[in-house]
């Protein structure tokens, strides 16, 4: 039943993008860039709902691994997920930190988040808030760790939201960012697919660096062919390999 209901939304929800740029009078690119907004950048409606619910958590779901393990999260950390999307990162991967916090922008997301850690938050050991990446709403040192995935490319202002993630790090505390994905060599930084950014090696580097972050290293994960089904075969055919992973530390 739940397989009918999803599959039904979605196609509730292509029915409705197909109509969107005649029904509105919108240019192909703009309602391209609205339906990227509500499915993947801060997503809301019928869309949203089967982002949310259902896509999002499977197209993440083989990075979180791999970013656990590069945050090598301990007890005693107090961690920010920057873009928390729905908390499954926070829920899978670190139940066994001492305390959490997420942000989003999405209703949607936030909501989601706040049911998956709902007996945490009733403990005080976690907080799930709505909010921008651009303006954290934290006082300056209050973490241990930061992590952003899946999140940062869709950022109109990536430079802001990590001074803010560097702000709100405690000295010696560490960052680990996704940051897109390989780019073949002499590849430009560029902004795609409605604004969506890409960057090359050396510019996602010197965005970490200008930051303000220290020892800032960056390695890839080949991902690809681990996603079962659809989202597979969509990634099979439209990623590129290699997932970047930035890492950075704040200095005592």
């Amino acid at each position: 039943m739940r397989g009918i209901v999803v599959a039904g939304a979605a196609a509730a929800a292509a029915g409705a993008v197909a109509l969107a740029p005649r029904a509105r009078g919108a240019t192909w690119e703009e309602w391209f860039t609205k339906m990227a907004e509500s499915w993947a950048g801060v997503p809301s409606g019928p869309l949203g709902w089967v982002s949310t619910h259902w896509v999002m958590p499977r197209l993440h779901g083989p990075i979180y691994p791999l970013m656990a393990e590069a945050l090598d999260l301990r007890p005693e950390d107090e961690l920010l997920e920057v873009a928390c999307g729905s908390g499954v990162f926070l829920t899978r991967h670190a139940a066994h930190v001492g305390y959490v916090a997420g942000l989003d922008l999405s209703d949607l997301q936030i909501d989601l988040a706040r049911g998956r850690l709902a007996e945490r938050i009733s403990a005080g050991t976690a907080e799930i808030v709505k909010g921008d990446a651009g303006e954290l709403p934290w006082e300056a040192e209050r973490f241990s760790v930061v992590t952003c995935m899946g999140s940062m490319e869709a950022f109109p202002e990536p430079s802001r939201a990590l001074a803010e993630m560097f702000r709100v790090l405690r000295p010696s505390g560490r960052a680990v960012l996704e940051m897109g994905w390989r780019v073949p060599e002499g590849t430009a930084s560029h902004q795609a697919f409605g604004g969506m950014w890409i960057w090359n090696e050396a510019d996602a580097r010197r965005l970490v660096e200008d930051a303000g972050f220290d020892d800032v290293s960056v390695s890839y994960d080949d991902v690809r062919g681990e996603w079962n089904g659809p989202i597979g075969l969509f990634h099979r055919l439209t990623t590129l390999e290699g997932m970047r992973t930035v890492r950075g530390s704040k200095a005592l």
